[in-house]
């Protein structure tokens, strides 16, 4: 919270000035959706991404899809531009704090220029800034392969945007960099307040029914992760008497200074009657906790007055080669089990997922649609990073998820 204060206080100095030559025009808008979400299992629970601590299971859930967003414009002039966007959502970290996704101020110092500074959105990939408005895309979540790993939804700092004409089309060119803080939840304490460094940039071509958009994002972490003691306990010298490998595997676990590079490629498609979207993406990581691998997805759908019918294909893959652990020199059980624990986090960060969606959207009302989706995931081993696992036992090989919700915007 004491980040937002600073953020907020910040862009104060540079619009009190503006609204003393002029009266600005406010507008409130907002967008929601309610989704009941189940399973056919309880072994493991879904989430919507990473950042949340809640799967649903075979009774079904609201929680997980579920959210309210308010935002607040301000135009001072044809130059500056004020705006801030709350999303109320499940997250176990800071509920006012990590839900602040956008409080920026925008200034156009030429037509086809615009610069911003403040909370921005994490635009990383072609839905990036509105995955939380349900009403923006045909599915009732977007693609969970492709966005289910990416827990920050802003970053505090600047972005350049150029838009040019090229023939018939259009070229929008965009940098950003700035401080990434996110609270997700670990796997021996309640929260991660994980902070990262992020730099980017993006190309998008739109002409007619087309848009493509190609992209590259770094991040580097600075802050280690709540294991101290975890590390501890491998540093004991009685445990390292009893168990060798404990000094080989506990210089794994540090995470401060590691770099993950997203690169990227997107393609859509509407024509009002036919729709298509792709995207793909590349993840280079030094990172144990988030490993390198590559995702994917394609839709394809068609409307038939009211109704869109959509089908949905993904695909995740981690490429990381389990983590040896050894076993300690005698079988003292609560020697056995830490070492099972140590094993779990280090190799239970994958991803080995592929599944096909079939859904149907009726817009039923104007800025009103009802949605309905039925998804089957194949999930390999050691591949369930973007579901909640359970504390022991086997996790399903193959999980049939159900989705009922109405996304809705005023």
């Amino acid at each position: 919270m004491k980040d937002t204060v600073k953020l907020l206080v910040a862009l104060l100095p540079g619009l009190l000035p503006l609204s003393a030559h002029s009266e600005p025009q406010l507008s409130v808008k907002g967008f929601g959706t309610a989704v009941l979400v189940g399973s056919d299992t309880d072994r493991i629970g879904f989430r919507r991404d990473t950042s949340q601590d809640i799967g649903a299971r075979r009774n079904g859930s609201f929680e997980p899809d579920s959210r309210f967003g308010v935002q607040l414009d301000a135009n001072f002039s044809d130059d500056w531009h004020a705006g801030i966007q709350w999303v109320a959502r499940s997250h176990p970290g800071d509920f006012v704090e990590q839900n602040l996704d956008w409080a920026y101020l925008r200034w156009r110092p030429q037509p086809d220029l615009n610069v911003r500074v403040g909370r921005l959105g994490f635009d990383v990939f072609l839905l990036s800034e509105y995955r939380n408005v349900g009403y923006a895309y045909p599915w009732i979540r977007p693609p969970h392969e492709f966005y289910g790993g990416l827990p920050a939804y802003h970053f505090d700092g600047a972005d350049v945007t150029r838009k040019l004409v090229v023939g018939d089309g259009f070229v929008t060119l965009k940098a950003f960099g700035g401080f990434s803080y996110y609270q997700v939840p670990a796997t021996l304490s309640q929260i991660f307040d994980a902070a990262s460094l992020v730099a980017g940039g993006s190309l998008v071509y739109e002409l007619g029914d087309w848009r493509l958009r190609v992209g590259y994002t770094h991040t580097e972490t600075l802050r280690e992760a709540p294991l101290q003691a975890l590390t501890s306990a491998l540093n004991d010298p009685a445990v390292r008497l009893l168990w060798p490998g404990a000094a080989q595997v506990g210089n794994r676990f540090s995470v401060r200074g590691k770099v993950v590079q997203y690169s990227f490629i997107g393609m859509g498609y509407d024509d009002g009657t036919w729709l298509a979207q792709m995207e793909a993406a590349y993840i280079d990581s030094n990172f144990t906790f988030y490993p390198s691998g590559a995702n994917g997805y394609l839709s394809l759908g068609r409307r038939v007055g009211p109704v869109t019918l959509y089908t949905l294909l993904g695909i995740a893959e981690t490429f990381k080669d389990r983590i040896p652990v050894s076993q300690p020199l005698l079988p003292i059980p609560a020697l056995v089990g830490f070492r099972d624990t140590v094993d779990a986090i280090l190799n239970g960060n994958g991803v080995d997922q592929k599944s096909i969606s079939l859904g149907v959207r009726w817009d039923v009302h104007e800025n009103i649609a009802l949605k309905a989706q039925w998804s089957h995931y194949w999930l390999g081993e050691n591949g369930t990073q973007l579901w909640q696992e359970p504390f022991s036992g086997p996790t399903p090989r193959e999980v049939n998820l159900w989705s009922l919700g109405v996304d809705f915007l005023f």
